[in-house]
């Protein structure tokens, strides 16, 4: 889960995630699962004009099974791209 500004759009979400992703060609699909909107000012970590987004990647390779190093270094990318284009953070 990612935690991003109440603003922020699904679709600029998912453009970060397929972005940050795109090099590696192992994403398949993306899936916004949840979506947790505090009732109490940091509550879980999320303050006030915040949401936390939590995301479902789909990786896979068709030509072998994937090791963790593979799927950490997605995850990174993911990560690092969805920090820089709609400045969210881990949750």
């Amino acid at each position: 889960a990612v935690v991003v500004q109440e603003a922020v759009s699904h679709d600029a979400v998912m453009q970060a995630v397929r972005a940050g992703a795109a090099a590696s060609g192992l994403l398949k699909d993306v899936v916004l699962f949840d979506v947790y909107r505090p009732k109490t000012d940091g509550m879980g970590g999320v303050a006030s004009g915040e949401k936390s987004l939590a995301i479902r990647l789909h990786l896979h390779a068709a030509d072998a099974t994937l090791h963790d190093e593979q799927i950490e270094h997605v995850v990174h990318a993911v990560l690092a791209s969805l920090a820089e284009r709609v400045q969210a953070r881990l949750r």
